[in-house]
């Protein structure tokens, strides 16, 4: 039997974490006689298992669903085995962008601010949808996330995409500015800039829980095509935000 604190040190996760799983039923440890959780080898297989799905992005939910349904853990971690190693190619490329990024860094390329903060236009948004129609439709298409996006989306005119688009990256300006400060993620002026960009996509695109709002921020990192779109304002942007939304969707939760 571990501490609290034991277990999140062999498992590279925070206690914060370990007391959201046991305050929503997912992981579960047993009380000793003064109240302090005692974690089991059990316990641990089990974490383990938890920290697999969370790292292909899946809800808390649907893995607490999974636990239920499928106990054999064998057949668990080949799955897994197959997965990460699919996802160790986004880490690849996401290498590849950072060191470009550096790159380009060191060669002293830079954006000028009002470029760097200009939101796409009509023109490119529509270019972008196009490039990756196929894609969002086969990840997303059956997702009511995704049909309400599209039901929010439709009769949208040209002058409310623009608009749109310049807020998100309005919103992303603050906190360009207090990452390069060097302010922590925990700060409340941090928390209070996450909030406004989950009220955003939550208000404009579809019904965003804390759970789908924590997998977004994932991607951000996984995904380096969200890096890039993050790191372009500040190289490490993109990795400082999915940590603040990591913050922000436990203490909300």
């Amino acid at each position: 039997m571990v501490t609290i604190q034991q277990l999140a040190t062999l498992a590279g996760t925070t206690t914060r974490t370990l007391r959201h799983y046991d305050a929503i039923g997912l992981l579960v440890p047993s009380r000793d006689a003064n109240g302090y959780r005692r974690y089991s080898k059990q316990d641990m297989e089990r974490l383990q298992l938890i920290l697999f799905y969370r790292s292909l992005d899946f809800p808390l939910e649907t893995i607490h669903t999974l636990l239920k349904t499928d106990t054999d853990r064998a057949h668990i971690l080949k799955t897994q085995v197959n997965a990460l190693r699919k996802k160790a190619a986004y880490f690849a490329t996401l290498a590849e962008t950072a060191e470009a990024t550096l790159a380009s860094l060191e060669g002293g390329v830079q954006m000028e601010e009002e470029s760097l903060f200009k939101g796409l236009s009509f023109d490119e948004l529509k270019a972008h949808e196009t490039r990756y129609e196929t894609e969002v439709t086969s990840r997303w298409g059956d997702s009511d996330a995704y049909t309400t996006s599209q039901k929010r989306a439709h009769g949208r005119t040209k002058e409310d995409w623009e608009a749109l688009s310049q807020q998100q990256v309005d919103l992303v300006k603050p906190l360009v500015d207090l990452f390069t400060a060097g302010v922590p993620v925990e700060d409340p002026r941090v928390q209070v800039v996450v909030e406004a960009n989950h009220a955003f996509i939550h208000d404009h695109f579809y019904d965003c829980s804390l759970d789908m709002f924590s997998g977004l921020g994932q991607m951000y990192v996984a995904d380096s095509r969200f890096t890039a779109f993050y790191d372009k304002y500040a190289p490490g942007l993109g990795v400082y935000y999915n940590d603040a939304i990591q913050h922000y969707c436990i203490t909300k939760s």
